[in-house]
């Protein structure tokens, strides 16, 4: 579980985010959509403790990302919109890489595991800078919750994917146990995975409630989305 309360973030005089509170909670997928700059990419990366806010708590499992930043970002796995990928390190040298700064056990099962699901394990000894958009794609969400976490952070995970690939991805998101919150400007991919979606404008939050509820108000979740921007 994911406890934003009263969060603000600025960029000098700019206001990225303006008092907003989430609950991100346990077997649910939670969607943040907005238009470019609204601030979803500022939240996702302050709930992963990657940047410092001005203001508010941010709590992981019980966490706070700020007092106990360790532990609780052990209980996370983050998903950046463009991952940093080493190119010269083959699929399965960056994750062996990556699960030795988590010291990390039983490493090759668990790759092993997670590549034939994602169906990347024929790659996985081929060097990165080889690799698609979707193959990398794939290697960086392994990256992001081999370990387990029970809370996910996925910015704009489908953007640029070939369907197929897209929906493997979607497919998962939907199977898996724990937290989910995904950034995404897709109402599409909001329909077809997330509970709940919030709709923030220029760092405030303008319409959230139950995918279900807002398609039967709206229409469509792109209806609520143009309406709230109206606003």
């Amino acid at each position: 579980m994911i406890s934003v309360n009263h969060l603000v973030k600025r960029y000098g005089g700019l206001v990225a985010l303006s008092d907003v509170s989430f609950s991100f909670t346990n077997d649910q997928v939670t969607a943040i959509m907005g238009e470019n700059g609204a601030g979803k990419t500022t939240l996702l990366k302050i709930c992963s403790g990657i940047i410092p806010f001005d203001s508010g708590f941010v709590g992981i499992d019980g966490f706070s990302i700020v007092k106990d930043g360790v532990n609780a970002r052990k209980q996370l796995g983050y998903l950046p919109e463009m991952p940093y990928l080493y190119e010269r390190l083959t699929g399965r040298e960056f994750l062996f890489y990556i699960a030795s700064l988590r010291g990390m056990t039983d490493v090759e099962r668990r790759v092993n595991e997670l590549s034939g699901l994602l169906g990347i394990d024929h790659f996985m000894d081929h060097e990165l800078g080889t690799y698609s958009k979707g193959m990398k794609q794939k290697i960086s969400l392994i990256a992001a919750i081999m370990h387990s976490p029970s809370n996910l952070l996925l910015d704009e995970p489908v953007w640029g994917l070939d369907p197929l690939t897209s929906r493997t991805l979607q497919d998962f998101i939907k199977k898996r146990k724990g937290t989910t919150v995904i950034a995404t400007h897709a109402p599409g991919l909001v329909e077809q995975v997330a509970d709940v979606v919030y709709i923030i404008k220029r760092g405030v939050i303008v319409l959230s409630g139950e995918v279900s509820t807002i398609q039967s108000d709206f229409g469509s979740i792109e209806d609520a989305y143009f309406h709230a921007e109206e606003k």
